[in-house]
């Protein structure tokens, strides 16, 4: 998927800037997703991923000053008002307290309760979704995440999918949103099962399918949305004539009230592919 180009300038950004900013969305991501989880660990995360974002976005926006020192040798708060004083920042106040948090995290064991974890990745998100704008003259929703899914079979879905809630095709969109979930889990499942126990059943339950699960148990662990969701999809062996040929899947297809709902399945289903497809070999994902 090619990136889009920006509306100010008609240009797109270079290689080097546009994978720099999916990185720090991709990371922020990541500690939304922490955040939805109520344990000190998670909490921990969500802190840590977003003042990273939000330091590096500062110091690359800070290379235009001068200092006294070494750029990364200087401080967070000195950098946020060298970068303020050039031009006002907004929720510059929060971020100064998004940066208390994290030190009376990292110094103190002091970790913020779930709603003012929250409110901080809020005000992480909109200080990305301006300084991407202002500080670099790009989009932040051009950014495509799917450009980071390994599996290109499940990245061409991912696309599909945004495309159709752009479109208000809401049936299309959780159709391609839950075969590329059901095709994360028949690629895992592939992997993380063994074909020499095919055919065994315990109690009525078909003993690869639940090796599989246990499996996912034990990887997603902490992460009980992508797991909750990952058990709505049955996987197995696929055989003809007495011989395995592959792996299918049966899995939902939720209809969608609204593009708000929509929107908040393909960013959960976004975050558990791109959260937990690192834990499995390089090798399980489909290259065209």
């Amino acid at each position: 998927m090619s990136q889009q180009p920006n509306p100010a300038t008609g240009a797109a950004p270079s290689p080097d800037l546009s994978n720099f900013l999916t990185n720090m969305k991709l990371i922020y991501e990541h500690g939304y997703a922490h955040s939805r989880n109520r344990s000190r660990m998670h909490l921990l995360l969500a802190i840590h991923n977003c003042h990273y974002v939000v330091e590096q976005i500062l110091r690359e926006r800070a290379k235009d000053s001068t200092f006294s020192g070494a750029l990364h040798s200087i401080g967070f708060e000195k950098i946020i008002k060298a970068v303020n004083d050039m031009q006002t920042i907004p929720d510059y106040n929060h971020l100064l307290e998004l940066n208390t948090i994290r030190n009376n995290a990292e110094h103190s064991n002091i970790i913020a309760d779930v709603d003012l974890v929250k409110f901080h990745v809020k005000i992480c998100e909109k200080f990305l979704k301006w300084s991407y704008s202002t500080y670099f003259k790009t989009d932040y929703d051009s950014l495509a995440l799917e450009n980071m899914i390994l599996d290109y079979g499940i990245r061409e879905c991912m696309v599909k999918a945004r495309q159709s809630i752009e479109t208000d095709d809401l049936a299309t969109a959780s159709a391609k949103l839950y075969e590329a979930l059901a095709a994360f889990k028949f690629l895992a499942f592939g992997y993380l099962s063994d074909p020499r126990v095919n055919g065994i059943s315990f109690g009525g339950i078909d003993f690869p399918n639940l090796l599989a699960d246990l499996a996912l148990k034990v990887i997603m662990a902490e992460d009980e949305n992508a797991l909750g969701k990952m058990m709505l999809i049955g996987s197995s062996f696929k055989v003809q004539d007495g011989k395995i040929v592959g792996v299918e899947s049966k899995y939902p297809t939720p209809v969608f009230k609204n593009k708000d709902e929509a929107n908040k399945h393909y960013e959960d289903i976004m975050s558990i592919i791109l959260t937990h497809q690192g834990r499995l070999p390089h090798s399980v994902w489909r290259s065209k």
